[in-house]
């Protein structure tokens, strides 16, 4: 059975739903999308409608959250978040059709590599074109994003 998990993104003062992400137990998880893009659910009635949709079971508990806090990161540079944070957002980003894009390329490629190695001068050797890369595909993802 797969689960399901609401994504939230805090940079700053800024909070936004990111979307559905569907974890079936794969190497790979994805942000639930409908027609190429990510449903954001006003009520618990649209979010069940839609995973009984693609076949999903939706426990009777509200989906489990994972809040990803940036810290103003993304928009401002600092403070630097925790590079788990990080790391999470990026694999949610990279997989995203849309926002995956901006993380394309063999200079974030090596980026991401160092971040998984937990490299301990991440920041200063790889921070200011990530971040640009990833607020660049956080806007991408924002622009798919729609009420159901």
């Amino acid at each position: 059975m797969a689960d399901l998990y609401e994504v939230l993104l805090v940079d700053g003062g800024t909070r936004w739903h990111a979307g559905w992400l569907v974890d079936d137990d794969t190497e790979t998880d994805l942000l639930l999308r409908d027609h190429g893009r990510v449903p954001v659910f006003i009520s618990r009635a649209g979010l069940e409608h839609q995973a009984q949709q693609h076949g999903l079971e939706v426990q009777e508990d509200l989906p489990d959250e994972i809040d990803l806090d940036l810290g103003g990161w993304l928009t401002n540079g600092m403070p630097l978040p925790p590079t788990a944070e990080v790391s999470e957002l990026w694999h949610l980003l990279y997989d995203d059709p849309d926002a995956g894009r901006a993380l394309s390329g063999e200079q974030l490629g090596e980026a991401y590599d160092d971040l998984v190695e937990e490299e301990p001068d991440w920041f200063a050797v790889h921070g200011p074109h990530a971040r640009t890369a990833m607020a660049d595909a956080v806007q991408r993802l924002r622009a798919v994003l729609h009420p159901s």
